[in-house]
């Protein structure tokens, strides 16, 4: 805390999955500047939060912590889930992770326990199934309704895709079981994958790899050194230390002449490949059709293939130009993420080769919602995908959109634009935060209050809050006397001041 009422934020800790637990954090106006990169990284993924419809009255808007522990708090004040844990994290739309200790577990929004909090780690939700880890590493998997479909005793156990796991067994044999924990097949492999398209690569007895359906059946006979997924309907696989591709019919449509390492999945339609010094792409075909002038290339995405250079580490504003990284918490607890590379610089190209956003520039952001953040010879501004500036790079900070309004900084003042770029609520704000909810938490002096989208006032503060956060599903947290509580839209507190912290529950689309 400064002198004055210091404002105080939901910071958004992103994950891996994109999950978001914000808390309130102060923070400066030339932190939000410098460390756009990390804006856009955790401040993009806050949207999934504020697009969710409004809750039940009995879901929770936020956690809270009471003395050294934390539980959820719903619009009425009740606690749906007591405050007995050490941490909560959010883990989808409708359960959080919860930590006792050093073990998570997860527990759905109205208090109702999925998974005991006794493992190292979990996983990101995926295809309704909930894989963990425990302090051995031995893997096992929940369904969502909280039964256990494998015992916690194998080396590995792969995303349920097609609704089948690939299965590493403790004697490091494979086999593949259906989501309620029974086996596809008594086959017991050496070396399998998971399905991708409807089909699993297996080592069968004789050394090489197959194909298997969904069934069980060797559909693609075992006539291979090596295989990969399916991707985009092509495979590749090895022959004679040489790589190439085949359709789900088995024909070789591609045929074996890459080193392995040297070739990646089809994605968007074209296949990296490595060649002495830089890399190219080929289409379903074989034939090259772009030739790039860069060593280190990303597979395309929606028409774009992100393109890196490395750069000696550099101080813009104090602050490293590239490195980023994030506690992921959830949903792999207990590992980190470097997000951003130190030493490297990011551009873009499209399906001609053609640079749309240049390595130059002093920071290239990834892509969120369309847009990209850019910093060009010091200054701000974001870019579309076909390159084009929606808002020009002359300032000293910027964030990613929310509700269709940016935040910039011109000077020492914040201020916002809109998707054209144009001024809607001018600089002279000392911080702010991102729109959620149409509302907006800023500070202006000693100040600290909320403006709408016009920069309108919509309601006075009560003389005894100190401090602020942002709005999510209709409230915002606020402090008074040295406890938090929630407002409404209309700034009346409807959650008395109870709490000794507080954190925004963000909503994904996923649930239990």
């Amino acid at each position: 805390m400064t002198k004055h009422k210091k404002l105080r934020g939901m910071i958004a800790a992103t994950t891996a999955a994109g999950v978001l637990c914000a808390m309130p954090a102060g923070f400066a106006a030339e932190e939000q500047a410098a460390p756009a990169a990390a804006q856009a990284m955790s401040a993009a993924q806050t949207q999934v939060g504020t697009s969710t419809p409004a809750l039940q009255s009995s879901k929770p808007i936020a956690v809270v912590r009471v003395g050294k522990k934390w539980g959820a708090v719903a619009p009425s004040g009740s606690l749906t889930i007591p405050a007995e844990y050490d941490e909560i994290a959010s883990y989808s739309a409708d359960a959080v992770a919860v930590r006792q200790g050093k073990t998570w577990g997860i527990v759905r929004l109205d208090g109702t326990l999925i998974v005991p909090a006794i493992y190292k780690t979990i996983q990101p939700l995926s295809a309704d199934v909930i894989i963990v880890s425990d302090a051995k590493d031995k893997v096992g998997a929940y369904n969502t309704a909280g039964k256990q479909i494998l015992p916690v005793e194998n080396l590995a156990v792969g995303s349920f895709n097609d609704g089948i796991s690939c299965v590493q067994r403790p004697d490091k044999k494979y086999v593949f079981c259906r989501r309620d924990g029974s086996l596809l097949t008594n086959d017991v492999y050496d070396a399998a994958y998971s399905f991708s398209e409807g089909l699993a690569p297996v080592k069968t007895p004789s050394g090489k790899y197959g194909f298997i359906d969904t069934t069980g059946t060797l559909v693609i006979p075992a006539a291979y050194d090596w295989a990969g997924g399916f991707q985009e309907g092509l495979s590749r696989v090895e022959i004679k230390k040489k790589i190439g591709f085949i359709d789900k019919s088995g024909t070789m449509v591609i045929q074996p002449q890459y080193r392995p390492g040297d070739v990646w999945d089809f994605q968007d339609g074209l296949a990296m490949v490595k060649e002495k010094k830089y890399r190219a792409f080929i289409d379903k075909t074989g034939a090259k059709v772009i030739q790039t002038r860069y060593s280190d290339v990303m597979p395309f995405e929606n028409g774009l293939a992100e393109v890196r250079r490395e750069v000696k580490v550099g101080l813009l504003g104090g602050f490293l130009t590239s490195a980023v990284s994030f506690a992921t918490g959830v949903p792999t607890f207990g590992v980190g993420t470097d997000l951003i590379g130190e030493k490297v610089k990011r551009g873009y190209i499209d399906k001609t080769g053609a640079e749309i956003i240049s390595t130059k520039n002093d920071y290239n952001s990834i892509f969120m919602d369309g847009v990209a953040l850019v910093r060009v010879k010091s200054k701000w501004g974001i870019v579309d995908r076909k390159g084009a500036y929606v808002v020009e790079p002359k300032y000293k900070g910027i964030h990613f959109f929310y509700d269709d309004r940016a935040a910039v900084q011109d000077g020492d003042k914040w201020g916002f634009v809109d998707r054209t770029g144009t001024v809607v609520i001018e600089p002279k704000y000392d911080e702010v935060h991102d729109f959620t909810d149409g509302i907006a938490a800023v500070r202006q002096g000693s100040k600290s209050f909320f403006i709408d989208k016009t920069g309108r006032v919509p309601f006075l503060l009560p003389s005894t809050v100190t401090e602020i956060g942002m709005f999510n599903e209709g409230f915002a947290p606020v402090k008074i006397n040295d406890k938090w509580g929630f407002i409404d839209h209309t700034g009346t507190v409807v959650i008395p001041p109870t709490y000794n912290e507080v954190r925004t529950h963000q909503y994904e689309t996923d649930r239990l």
